[in-house]
C-alpha cells in the first residue's frame, strides 16, 4: 500500500510527539502492508507567520532526513516520500510559498495535498482550487467528507472532480471516528466512485494510526475488492510518478440521489 497523508515527523505539527512515536508509527505501517508513506506535515496553518516559512521547510528537511536514518538503523522496510498538507488561505499566499519552495508538493510532482477549515464556505474552496489548477497544479483535496459544505451538498464533490481535483478520503471517516455526518459523506463519495485515493491521515501510534490492513478489508467488503487496490495502491502510486490517476465511471449527484 501507499499512504500519502500522514503526520509522522516529530516536532513539526500535531502529529508524532516524539521520534519513538514516529518509529512506532513506521513499524505499524510496515506491518500492515504499507510500503511507501508520505510525511505530509502541516505546512502553513493560519496561525503560522508567513515570515517563518523558509525556516520551517528547512526544519522539515532535517526531520525528514532524520527519520530516514532511523528507519535504516531500525531495519524498518518503509520508504518515505516528501510532501506537506497545505492550508488554502484567504491571503492566497500558497502560490508564492510554492514558488519559493517553502511548501512542498507530493514527491516533487504537480500534485498538492491541500486542506481547508472544516467550516470553509464552498465558494472559497472552489476559488482556491481553481487558482491552483490555473497554475498547472493538481490539488488532492484532503478529507472533504469532513467539510460542512460537502456534508450539506455532496454534489460539490462531483463538480470538483469535473474541475480536475482529486479527492482523498480519510480512514477514520470511513470507520465513523469523525462522527456520523463525515461517515455518511465518505460513504456517498465512495459509492459515487469519486474518491481518487484513501489515506490514514495518521497522527499517532495510539489513535489515528498508520495501521491500514483493516481499512483495506473494510473498503473491500463494502465497496468491492477493486476499491482498496485502486485507492490504496494504483492511484497513490501513479501520483508519486506524476502520472494521471484512474477513474472508474464516477456517478453524478442528481436531485433525489444520495
Amino acid at each position: 500500500m501507499v499512504d500519502l497523508h500522514t503526520h509522522i515527523l516529530s516536532g513539526l505539527d500535531d502529529g508524532a510527539d516524539s521520534w519513538d512515536t514516529a518509529l512506532d508509527m513506521a513499524r505499524m505501517a510496515a506491518a500492515s502492508g504499507t510500503r511507501v508513506l508520505a510525511a505530509t506535515s502541516h505546512g502553513n496553518l493560519p496561525d503560522w507567520p508567513r515570515s517563518q516559512a523558509g525556516e520551517y521547510v528547512k526544519r522539515y528537511g532535517r526531520a525528514f532526513e532524520h527519520l530516514q536514518t532511523l528507519l535504516r538503523e531500525e531495519n524498518i522496510p518503509l520508504t518515505l516520500t516528501t510532501g506537506m498538507e497545505i492550508f488554502l488561505r484567504e491571503d492566497h499566499s500558497v502560490l508564492e510559498l510554492l514558488k519559493e519552495g517553502s511548501l512542498l508538493p507530493i514527491n516533487g510532482t504537480r500534485y498538492l495535498l491541500v486542506e481547508n477549515s472544516l467550516d470553509a464556505p464552498a465558494y472559497f474552496i472552489y476559488r482556491s482550487l481553481d487558482k491552483l489548477l490555473e497554475q498547472g497544479y493538481t490539488p488532492v483535496l484532503a478529507h472533504p467528507e469532513r467539510y460542512v459544505c460537502v456534508q450539506n451538498v455532496p454534489a460539490h464533490i462531483f463538480e470538483w472532480y469535473q474541475m480536475g481535483v482529486l479527492i482523498q478520503i480519510n480512514k477514520g471517516s470511513v470507520f465513523g471516528r469523525f462522527g456520523r455526518a463525515a461517515q455518511d459523506a465518505a460513504d456517498r463519495i465512495l459509492r459515487h466512485r469519486l474518491a481518487a485515493i484513501a489515506a490514514s491521515d495518521a497522527h499517532s501510534s495510539l489513535y489515528r494510526t498508520t495501521s491500514m490492513s483493516s481499512f483495506w478489508d473494510l473498503l473491500s467488503s463494502r465497496y468491492g475488492s477493486a476499491c482498496p487496490k485502486l485507492l490504496l495502491e494504483e492511484n497513490p502510486g501513479r501520483i508519486l510518478k506524476n502520472q494521471n490517476v484512474i477513474w472508474e465511471n464516477p456517478i453524478p449527484f442528481y436531485a433525489g440521489t444520495s
